[in-house]
């Protein structure tokens, strides 16, 4: 055997052969009825070595034959060879040869129109020779060639156009391999240069025009117009500025638009031959400037743009979920070559149709495999429904009042007006809680201000025994009593677990005092307290600032505040996050709740409800507030748990966490309905303190909430390994905070310094949250 790399020379002449030919996707053609032909195929066949000669003019003669005169085929041998050896008379000369100097193979094949019959005699009856000629004349573009190759390669063998103009500015990487039809040997070639010399192998006499730079704005006139018109623009490229340019000239040009998106079989037909004034890709996009695209930097800038071209709502949860994944555990948006393949055929077919005349129709349509052939989904389980708790009435309050004897006031107490009970119940309203649920009930009656908790608000997988909102009844109450100081009234007021969970405290209201300064500065934080979300440049937090926010939490007997600033801490603490957030969404009942009862995925739908958390108040950057929106497909959620993926939280939760100044836990003992408003207290009362000193506070309850519920719930959905990992981190949380194992961690918080939130969580309507009763 020949040792190629011992033969410097040779290795040099060959490797500067495959340069030279790097390009090439032209054949050579030769007929030897042409002298001069012939002695340019004579020299190429000295000249070239090796060369591989590929002589099957006789089969083809034959086949020929029996497509002129189907009968023909029933004729003996002998005669059938006399007619074929008649019809080629000299042999070599027949026909034409056709050299592909990529590869150094000589074909000898059948002349254009004879090729023509026999190459597209198994096309007839489904495509008519009438059809197949005016196929023959028509012009089709194809911008992006990794979807694109299989539409051309199959546009190519049923001989769908005259001419294919190509564009793709890319060469083939290893990766492309698993869609694109191709050898490992073509990594590092031009894809147009690969499609172009695979259309060539398959027929010679198609003309092939290569756009090698892709689609730019300065060729895409001369794609659609040079050598005339295209009759079909097809889009296979990923570049969205280039997708609403070239439909902006092909509409102005009325030439027709097909994509196709290779997931759930996704078509685009725009007939703009048909409808000069039909919108581009179905107005999806005419709210954007799609001018502005190609100066955006970021991918999160492009986003709102790529989503409106994709429609992101009806991808497959697969590829909703790759979308999650991407930058995590992915690089980029996966396509499969069954896909890819089955789009090449449905784009030929449809491409025909549409040069045919045969198809007049405009719009997105869906071809979609996993919904049309698939198992019949098992019936559900048959689950035992709660039924829901009702929103508490005036009637039911008044009830509940009269029948426990908590109707009673002093004499001495100060009978409110309306005017100051709506102040004190705008206070109170103005509190956090989880989820924005807004659990507080209030009512006036005889002199008192009377707090229930509304179970109806108050029912969500992570609010165990309704702790979560016993906290946030903490902190309403804390509004309340400063509201109430800086009006100069004195509260007499008493926590009633012992009523729990209806009514949870009574408030009477006497002439007070001037309110304290540091009431009046915590009151006037009422209104510009909020949750904040973002992700700023880390910034340290002042020893006096952790000092200030500990004292007032200490002003609740009991409460204690602890603060975490090493960065390794503030790691394993987003880590115990990332996990707790994620069996949020992998669980079924805490991924509805989030779904449906806390998430508002519209303005309309927020201001509708008067409640929840709107996706628009969540400061997060395009990228993951659409990541946020994919988690409404259960379907996707099931598949990114099975390839436990989840990265992207992952990397916004640890992002959240590094770029806090710290991170604080509030604890009190015990764990009565009473110690969880008291916590709730201490807690509003740090929040407020902190919006004074100008820091920003974004409570990250959610690891706390499944500890509990791990401790307290016997039949919690989760498997052991799950259980098992909660206690574990339960232990790794309560050692890093260096918690007394006498208290309950009942508040965990992030503290940074940022700019103030633009938006804030809707409030409900006074009639909706307080009533006042008979006298």
């Amino acid at each position: 055997m020949h040792n190629i790399e011992a033969d410097t020379p040779l290795l040099n002449a060959l490797t500067a052969q495959t340069k030279k030919s790097k390009d090439l996707y032209q054949p050579l053609l030769f007929r030897l009825s042409n002298d001069n032909d012939k002695a340019k195929l004579n020299q190429l066949l000295l000249e070239t070595k090796p060369l591989q000669v590929f002589d099957t003019i006789k089969e083809q003669v034959f086949e020929l034959l029996k497509c002129l005169k189907p009968l023909i085929a029933f004729m003996p041998k002998a005669e059938l060879e006399n007619l074929v050896t008649e019809r080629l008379g000299k042999s070599e000369e027949y026909g034409v040869w056709v050299y592909y100097p990529w590869s150094n193979k000589l074909v000898h094949l059948l002349d254009e129109d004879e090729f023509t019959i026999v190459r597209t005699n198994r096309n007839k009856h489904k495509i008519t020779a009438e059809e197949q000629q005016i196929l023959a004349t028509k012009k089709i573009g194809v911008m992006g060639l990794s979807v694109g190759q299989s539409v051309s390669l199959t546009l190519a063998m049923e001989r769908g156009f005259g001419e294919l103009r190509i564009a793709d500015f890319d060469e083939l990487d290893l990766s492309n391999i698993n869609r694109i039809r191709t050898g490992a040997c073509n990594i590092g070639l031009k894809k147009t240069v690969i499609v172009a010399r695979e259309i060539a192998e398959i027929d010679p006499f198609l003309k092939v025009v290569c756009y090698d730079e892709g689609i730019t704005e300065d060729n895409i006139v001369n794609f659609l117009t040079d050598n005339g018109k295209l009759d079909l623009l097809i889009d296979e490229c990923d570049s969205f500025d280039i997708k609403i340019n070239a439909r902006k000239i092909a509409k102005s040009l009325q030439i027709p638009v097909l994509m196709e998106g290779s997931d759930r079989g996704t078509i685009d037909i725009e007939r703009f031959d048909l409808e000069p004034q039909r919108p581009i890709l179905h107005g999806m996009v005419e709210h954007l400037d799609m001018d502005k695209f190609k100066d955006l930097k970021t991918f999160d800038e492009k986003v709102p743009y790529i989503t409106a071209v994709t429609g992101f709502e009806t991808l497959s949860p697969r590829m909703k979920a790759s979308a999650v994944e991407l930058m995590s555990s992915i690089s980029t948006w996966p396509q499969l070559a069954s896909a890819v393949t089955f789009g090449g055929g449905v784009s030929a077919d449809l491409s025909r149709k549409i040069l045919l005349n045969s198809l007049k129709i405009s719009g997105r349509f869906f071809l979609d495999l996993d919904e049309l052939i698939c198992d019949e989904a098992p019936l559900p389980a048959v689950k035992e429904i709660t039924p829901a708790k009702q929103a508490l009435t005036s009637e039911d309050i008044e009830v509940f009042i009269r029948e426990n004897n908590i109707s009673e006031s002093s004499e001495l107490a100060k009978d409110l007006t309306e005017t100051e009970l709506n102040d004190l119940v705008d206070a109170v309203k103005k509190a956090p809680s989880g989820g924005n649920n807004q659990p507080w009930r209030l009512h006036y009656q005889n002199k008192k201000l009377h707090l229930f908790l509304d179970e109806s608000a108050a029912q969500a997988y992570l609010d165990p025994q309704f702790v979560s909102s016993y906290t946030s009844i903490g902190c309403a109450i804390e509004n309340l009593l400063l509201a109430a100081a800086v009006k100069k009234l004195k509260v007499q007021w008493l926590l009633t677990p012992e009523l729990a969970p209806k009514h949870l405290a009574v408030f009477q209201f006497f002439d007070g005092v001037e309110a304290s300064e540091e009431e009046l500065l915590l009151a006037q934080q009422i209104s510009l307290r909020h949750t904040n979300r973002k992700s700023p440049q880390r910034a340290a937090i002042e020893d006096n600032e952790i000092t200030y926010l500990k004292k007032l939490v200490a002003d609740t007997e009991g409460a204690n505040l602890t603060f975490v600033r090493d960065l390794a801490q503030l790691k394993n603490l987003a880590q115990i996050a990332t996990a707790t957030d994620l069996f949020r969404i992998f669980v079924p009942e805490a991924h509805e709740d989030f779904i449906t009862k806390e998430m508002r995925w519209t303005i309309e739908q927020t201001n509708q409800t008067q409640d929840g958390i709107g996706i628009h108040t969540l400061d997060l950057n395009n990228n993951d507030q659409l990541g946020i929106q994919l988690l409404r497909d259960r379907r996707m959620i099931d598949f990114l748990e099975k390839i436990n993926g989840g990265g992207a939280f992952a990397r916004l939760l640890t992002q959240q966490f590094m770029s806090s100044s710290a991170i604080g836990l509030i604890s009190l003992p015990g764990n009565q309905v009473s110690s969880w408003i008291q916590g709730g207290i201490a807690a509003q009362k740090m929040w407020l303190g902190a919006t004074a000193l100008g820091l920003q506070i974004h409570p990250v309850n959610v690891p706390l909430l499944f500890f509990y519920k791990n401790s307290i719930e016997k039949s919690l959905t989760l498997t052991e390994n799950q259980k098992h990992y909660l206690t574990k981190a339960e232990v790794e949380l309560n050692t890093i905070f260096n918690k007394p194992e006498n208290q309950t961690a009942m508040f965990m918080f992030r503290v940074f310094k940022a700019s103030a939130s633009p938006e804030r969580t809707i409030r409900k309507s006074n009639n909706k949250i307080f009533s006042i009763g008979r006298a």
